[in-house]
C-alpha cells in the first residue's frame, strides 16, 4: 500500500503541475491516458531445472502522460504503475511498482538541449536475470535517474554531443549490491554523404557501491559508423576499446540492421556489450536479437522475436528467448493482443525452460 500511495502522491503532484502550467496557456497542453489489462500463465517462472510448478498472474497498468510545447520548449511528465497478482507469490510476488518520469527539451541557437529526470521500480526477476542468471528469489529494483544531452551542428556536416548521468539502483530481496554510477561522454559525427556518417566517441563510467567499497570504472573509445542503403534499408556498425581500473583491456562491438517495408518491419543486432549490474561488478554478455512484424490488414499486425545472450564475466550461463503476438485493433481506442513467449537457459550443464502465453486489453486516449 505504501507504493500505492506513492502513486496517488505523483498523481497530485502531476495535477498540481498541470493546474499551475494551465493558467499561462492551457491550450498547449497534450493528454494521453493508458490503461492495460491482462492475464497470464507461466508455466515455470523461476527457470528453474527442477520446475517448480506454473502460475497465474494478474496484470493491470494505468498511466498518464503530459506534453507542453512552448517555442523552443517541451515538457514532458508522465507515470505509470503496475498491479500485478500472483496466484501463487512463492514462485512472483504481488507487486504495485510504480514509475515517474520528467523531460525537458530546449532547441536553440547554442544547441539542443535535454534533461530528464526518472524513478523506476521493478521485479529483478525481470531486470537481473540477464546479468546474473536464474533469480530464485523474487525481491524489487528501484532506480532513479537524472541524465542530461547537449548536440550542436559544428557545420553542415559534422555535429558534436556530450552527454552525462548520474543513477542511484537499490534493492529489496535477493543478495544484491546497492550502487550508483556516474557516466560522461562525448560523440562526433561527420556526415560524409547521405548513406555514409562515421562517429567517434569517448565515455568514462563509474560503479560505487552504496554501502561503501572499492569502485571501478571504464573508459570506452569507439569508432564506427552508420550506413544508410535504401530508402528501407540502413545499419550500424561499431567497436569499442575499453580499459578498466583492474588494470585489463578489452574489445567489444555492436552491428545492428534495420528493414521497414510497407507492409513489413525487421531489425537484426548481434554484438558483445558491458553493463553494470547489481552484483557489484561491470559484466560483460554476447548478444544477438531478430525483431519481425507486419501489417495484416488495416486493423491487425503480428509480430515474431527471436533473442539469445550469453554472460562472459559472471558465469558460462546462456538464454534463448523465442516470442510471438498477434494484436487487433477493436477501435480508436481499444486494442486486443496476445503473446507467447519460450525460454531455455543452460548453466554448468542444466538446462530449464519456460513457457508463458497471455491475453491483453489495452485503453489508450488522447486529447481529451
Amino acid at each position: 500500500m505504501l507504493l500505492l500511495r506513492q502513486f496517488i502522491g505523483m498523481v497530485a503532484l502531476l495535477a498540481a503541475l498541470q493546474l499551475s502550467m494551465e493558467q499561462a496557456r492551457a491550450d498547449t497542453w497534450q493528454h494521453a491516458a493508458t490503461s492495460r489489462i491482462s492475464m497470464e500463465y507461466e508455466t515455470n517462472p523461476t527457470m528453474s531445472p527442477t520446475s517448480q510448478g506454473g502460475m497465474r498472474r494478474a496484470l493491470f497498468e494505468p498511466g498518464y502522460t503530459l506534453t507542453k510545447s512552448d517555442g523552443a520548449n517541451e515538457w514532458r511528465a508522465g507515470l505509470n504503475l503496475q498491479v500485478a497478482r500472483s496466484s501463487d507469490t512463492n514462485l512472483s510476488l504481488n507487486r504495485e511498482d510504480p514509475s515517474v518520469f520528467l523531460n525537458w527539451q530546449r532547441q536553440s541557437d547554442t544547441g539542443d538541449f535535454d534533461i530528464s529526470a526518472r524513478h523506476d521500480e521493478a521485479s529483478t526477476r525481470t531486470t537481473e536475470a540477464g546479468a546474473a542468471g536464474p533469480v530464485a528469489v523474487d525481491g524489487t529494483r528501484a532506480s532513479r535517474s537524472l541524465s542530461a544531452n547537449w548536440s550542436k551542428p559544428l557545420n553542415e556536416r559534422s555535429t558534436l554531443a556530450i552527454n552525462g548521468a548520474y543513477t542511484s539502483i537499490s534493492y529489496k530481496g535477493g543478495t544484491y549490491v546497492d550502487y550508483s554510477t556516474r557516466s560522461v561522454g562525448a560523440r562526433l559525427t561527420r556526415d560524409w554523404n547521405e548513406s555514409v556518417a562515421p562517429f567517434l566517441s569517448l565515455s568514462y563510467t563509474d560503479q560505487t557501491p552504496s554501502g561503501g567499497g572499492a569502485s571501478s570504472w571504464r573508459t570506452v573509445a569507439t569508432l564506427g559508423s552508420s550506413l544508410k542503403i535504401s530508402e528501407r534499408l540502413d545499419c550500424t556498425v561499431q567497436v569499442d576499446q575499453s580499459r578498466e581500473s583492474s588494470g585489463g583491456s578489452s574489445s567489444q562491438y555492436l552491428m545492428s540492421v534495420r528493414h521497414e517495408g510497407q507492409l513489413n518491419r525487421v531489425a537484426l543486432s548481434a554484438g558483445r556489450q558491458v553493463s553494470t549490474s547489481g552484483l557489484g561488478s561491470f559484466v560483460t554478455a554476447d548478444q544477438a536479437s531478430a525483431d519481425w512484424s507486419r501489417e495484416l490488414t488495416e486493423r491487425s499486425r503480428a509480430g515474431a522475436s527471436l533473442s539469445w545472450r550469453k554472460n562472459r564475466s559472471v558465469s558460462d550461463e546462456a538464454t534463448l528467448t523465442l516470442g510471438a503476438w498477434f494484436q487487433l485493433d477493436i477501435n480508436e481506442d481499444w486494442v486486443v493482443r496476445t503473446h507467447y513467449q519460450r525460454r531455455e537457459r543452460e548453466l554448468a550443464g542444466l538446462k530449464a525452460s519456460a513457457n508463458l502465453v497471455g491475453l491483453a486489453f489495452v485503453y489508450t486516449r488522447s486529447n481529451f
